[in-house]
């Protein structure tokens, strides 16, 4: 015992030595920007000096942005009023693309803003407007990231170029505000009126657009706390557009957002493609969030309100999906509220192309479990006036998924379809298939109730409150009912029950 003690006594004193010979140096504090003698001119200037764990403090006034952050540092400014990153494309890099040992660093307290991102990394592919955290090496995941008490806006991602791999004049426009590959978290941080794709000024040649606020990549992490993601825009126009998702967030990896808000953001297709019944046809998906499948999410005492989807197209058939989300993924949303989102798709009205909507709320192809909730006010809207019109799930879209509701209410939810012929289902719910599985519907201690549809002559509404059927055989897909109420909804309660 003895002899053990002493040879601990032993290793720590030899440990001790050789901390005081070879410790690192103190973390250091750099300044830029500020009045004290020594501060650095330009925060590039202060990360070629700065060594890991050091802070970069930026003072007051607009610096220039398109640097790269490959060190472990904090860079913190005087506060997003006050300290401006601006311009570059992205204006923030963090981490070096297929780097092998990404950083981790903190940003805090600064606004970044103006990115123009049209050519990284690709010409044809254009990721992160604002900032970009690129996949480290192998595609693995890149760098550790806090950004906090911050504002990211006003930026953009938009291809310089199209490349014909796709059968089709083709580019990518991914995260207008964000593009993660790393592990990422937002807190007390507002991403807004950031654009991937279009604007009305500047139409892109993007084909596909994704995530105006932010796109979370396959290996991405993506944690948002007491944070907005607000006025943000996926957008595409003719003549190469085709398809958007999330106007707010896209993610393909791991999402959690609690006490947040995904609020006003615009999911919108202005196509000229030409399609033949659902073929080869023009999107629009998703205005506030888009669940990639194989994604996970969980969405916790937040607000997924006011967002919009809409679509048009002048050369054939156009649909728009998802107003609020799209669940593609597995989803867990309790204490929350999806609210007065939208989804709109016109064609011509001579044209006598189909014009379909689905999902005002949610739109759900995998495990959905909703819990102590409210899906309110959203709505659908298709039109194809000499075409056909279909509207389906005012409330929630489920198609072949698993939904789950427990102690939620769906309220006031609306569709109406105005066409030459055509069906506009469930005002709250639909349940339904198209050749793939058979969707399950559980609801628990919930509420239908208050749903309403609205069609035109020629177009079939049914379900007011729930529609759980084949629209084109009629045979009922069943339901769990325990404790539920469905009741007020018009023109009737529920067609499949």
């Amino acid at each position: 015992m003895r002899r053990m003690s002493l040879t601990i006594v032993c290793v720590a004193v030899g440990s001790a030595a050789a901390a005081l010979v070879a410790s690192p140096a103190l973390a250091a504090d750099l300044c830029v920007g500020g009045p004290k003698p020594g501060c650095f001119t330009t925060i590039p200037a202060a990360l070629d000096a700065a060594q890991d764990g050091d802070t970069i403090r930026v003072g007051p006034g607009t610096f220039a942005g398109g640097f790269r952050i490959e060190k472990s540092v904090r860079l913190v400014g005087a506060g997003p009023g006050a300290t401006r990153i601006q311009g570059g494309g992205p204006v923030v890099t963090v981490g070096e693309p297929d780097g092998i040992d990404p950083p981790t660093v903190s940003i805090g307290r600064v606004t970044i803003t103006g990115g123009l991102n049209d050519t990284k990394p690709l010409p044809f592919a254009a990721l992160g407007g604002g900032v970009w955290i690129p996949s480290g090496a192998g595609n693995a995941v890149g760098a550790t990231v806090t950004i906090f008490d911050g504002v990211i806006t006003g930026n953009r991602a938009a291809p310089q170029t199209t490349d014909a791999f796709c059968g089709f004049p083709c580019a990518f426009a991914l995260g207008g505000g964000i593009f993660n590959a790393g592990t990422l978290t937002l807190e007390h941080t507002r991403i807004t009126d950031n654009v991937s794709g279009s604007t009305a000024a500047d139409p892109s040649v993007a084909s596909y657009a994704a995530g105006g606020g932010v796109v979370n990549g396959g290996q991405g992490s993506l944690t948002l706390l007491h944070s907005a993601v607000t006025g943000n825009r996926a957008a595409v126009s003719a003549p190469n557009g085709r398809n958007t998702d999330a106007g707010g967030i896209s993610s393909s990896g791991t999402l959690r957002v609690e006490n947040s808000v995904v609020s006003g953001n615009l999911s919108t297709v202005d196509a000229s493609v030409a399609s033949v019944f659902l073929v080869d046809f023009a999107e629009a998906n998703a205005g506030g969030l888009y669940l990639v499948p194989g994604s996970t999410t969980i969405i916790r005492s937040s607000q997924i309100n006011d967002n919009v989807v809409r679509g048009s197209n002048t050369a054939g058939d156009i649909a728009a999906e998802a107003g609020g989300i799209d669940s593609d993924g597995s989803l867990l949303l309790t204490d929350s509220s999806v609210e007065h989102n939208t989804a709109v798709a016109v064609v011509p009205a001579s044209s006598g192309f189909l014009a379909e909507t689905d999902g005002g709320g949610i739109q759900v192809q995998a495990d959905t479990v909703v819990r102590d909730s409210r899906i309110a006010g959203n709505s659908l809207s298709s039109t194809s006036e000499t075409g056909t019109a279909l509207s389906s799930g005012g409330g929630l879209f489920n198609l072949s998924g698993s939904l789950t509701l427990e102690r939620t209410s769906v309220t006031a939810n609306g569709a109406s379809a105005t066409g030459a012929g055509g069906f506009n289902l469930g005002g709250g719910i639909v349940n339904v298939t198209i050749g793939g599985p058979t969707p399950e519907l559980t609801l628990t201690d919930s509420v239908i109730t208050a749903n309403r549809l609205a069609a035109s002559n020629g177009v079939v509404s049914q379900g007011g409150g729930l529609y759980t059927a084949d629209p084109f055989g009629g045979n009922p897909f069943p339901v769990g009912l325990t404790r539920t109420v469905i009741e007020g909804n018009k023109p009737d309660q529920c067609v499949g029950c």
